[in-house]
C-alpha cells in the first residue's frame, strides 16, 4: 500500500500545486470584523474557496460560522481523525521579489504569503485524504480536514468551535517541523506596571535587568532548564503606557516542567517599591508521552517515507495543538528550513509539497489501519 500511496500522490501533484496557487492568490490577512465575518471578509472568502475546492474533490464540506471550515470523508462515526491548520496569514513585511498574493513559481519553488504557513501544508493534508479515497481504502472512521481562520491572531476560532464540538480522537497540525513534535513549550506573558509618576523606577529596572543583557532568563532570575526542552526563554520585551500607568511586558517560552508559580515568584521579587507584576496571559504547554500510539505512528510514517530517523522532538513554537486537544505538530518544514513562514519571500518547494502529501497520506493510512 505504501508504494501505491507514494505513486498516486505523485500523480495528484500537478492538481495539488494548482489548488495551492489558487488559495495563495487570495489575501487572507485578518481585517475588519463584522457579525457575518468574525475575522474579516478576506479570510472568509479564502475559507469558502478552500471548501469549494474540497467539495470539487468529492468531500463533504461545512462552513461553521465563517470561522471554521471542515472537509470530511469516511463513515459517520462519533470519533474522528483530524488534520487541523489555518488559512489566515501574517502581515506583509520587508521587501518581496514577487507579489506576496500572486503565487509565483520560480525554479520549482512557490513564493507567496501563506504558501508554507499554512495553506500549502493544509492542502497537502486534503490531497492525502483524497489519495486514500482514490485508492479505494475503506476508512474505519471519519477523517476531517479542519481549516481555521484565526491562528495567527489568537486562535479564538478553535476555542469557539470546540466549546460545542467533540475534540478529535487524535491527529496533527501541519504547522511546525519534522519529525513529529511530542511537546510544545508554554507561553506566558508577564506585565510589570507602575504609576507614571514613578517612571524613574521603570528606567532603573530596565537598566538593571533588561538592557545590554545577553540572556534575560539569567538576568531576571528565571534561568530554569530541563533535559527535554533546554532553557526557559525570555524574549519580546515591550514598553507600554496609558493615562495613569507605564511598564513593560515580556514573554516567557517555558519548559513543560517549569511551574508558573515558581517563575512568577522569582519575577515578583524584582519589583521596585511602586511596581506590580501580573500574569497577562498564558497558554499551557503541550505534552504527549513518546510511547503513545499517535507519536509512534507519526514517527513510523516519517521514517518509512523519508528513510531517516523520525524520533519525536520538542519545539519552542506555538500551534493549534495548544487549544485543540489530542493533536500534535507534524511537519511541514524539513531539516534546515526555519523561520520561512513569517519572513518576506515565503516559499515552499514543489518537491517538498509532494513529500509532505506522501507523508500525510501514509500517516493517515497507518493511523486508521491501527484503529
Amino acid at each position: 500500500m505504501k508504494e501505491k500511496i507514494i505513486n498516486h500522490v505523485s500523480e495528484l501533484l500537478p492538481a495539488l500545486v494548482e489548488d495551492i496557487k489558487t488559495v495563495c492568490n487570495m489575501d487572507s490577512r485578518q481585517d475588519t470584523a463584522t457579525p457575518e465575518h468574525p475575522f474579516g471578509k478576506r479570510v472568509t472568502d479564502c475559507l469558502n474557496k478552500a471548501l469549494e475546492i474540497a467539495e470539487r474533490l468529492g468531500f463533504e464540506t461545512e462552513n461553521v460560522g465563517n470561522q471554521i471550515g471542515i472537509a470530511s470523508y469516511g463513515p459517520d462515526t462519533e470519533d474522528y481523525i483530524a488534520c487541523v491548520g489555518h488559512l489566515d496569514v501574517v502581515d506583509i513585511n520587508g521587501a518581496w521579489k514577487t507579489d506576496p498574493f500572486v503565487c509565483t513559481e520560480i525554479d520549482g519553488t512557490l513564493y507567496a504569503r501563506g504558501v508554507l504557513d499554512n495553506k500549502g501544508p493544509m492542502f497537502c493534508c486534503l490531497y492525502a485524504m483524497k489519495a486514500l479515497a482514490d485508492l479505494g481504502y475503506e476508512f474505519p472512521l471519519k477523517v476531517k480536514i479542519i481549516f481555521g481562520t484565526n491562528e495567527e491572531t489568537g486562535m479564538e476560532d478553535m476555542k469557539w468551535y470546540f466549546k460545542d464540538h467533540k475534540y478529535p480522537l487524535m491527529g496533527w497540525t501541519p504547522d511546525c517541523k519534522y519529525p513529529v513534535i511530542y511537546a510544545e513549550r508554554g507561553r506566558a506573558v508577564y506585565k510589570y506596571s507602575l504609576p507614571k509618576d514613578n517612571l524613574d523606577e521603570l528606567v532603573s529596572f530596565m537598566n538593571q535587568y533588561i538592557l545590554n543583557q545577553s540572556d534575560l532568563s539569567v538576568s531576571l532570575g528565571v534561568d530554569y532548564s530541563d533535559e527535554e526542552f533546554g532553557k526557559n526563554q525570555v524574549r519580546k520585551v515591550e514598553l507600554f503606557q496609558d493615562e495613569e500607568t507605564c511598564g513593560l511586558t515580556l514573554v516567557s517560552s517555558y519548559p513543560a516542567s517549569y511551574k508558573l508559580e515558581t517563575m512568577e515568584e522569582k519575577l515578583g521579587k524584582l519589583c521596585s517599591e511602586h511596581m506590580t507584576l501580573t500574569l497577562d496571559s498564558n497558554i499551557n504547554p503541550v505534552f504527549f508521552e513518546k510511547d503513545t500510539y499517535l507519536i509512534k505512528t507519526l514517527e513510523k510514517a516519517y521514517e518509512e517515507i523519508m528513510g531517516e530517523d523520525g524520533s519525536a522532538v520538542t519545539t519552542t513554537g506555538g500551534t493549534y495543538a495548544k487549544v485543540v486537544k489530542n493533536i500534535v505538530p507534524f511537519g511541514p518544514s524539513f531539516k534546515g528550513q526555519k523561520g520561512i513562514g513569517h519572513l518576506p519571500n515565503e516559499w515552499m518547494r514543489i518537491c517538498d509539497i509532494e513529500k509532505n502529501a506522501q507523508i500525510y497520506a501514509y500517516a493517515l493510512y497507518e493511523m486508521l489501519k491501527g484503529l
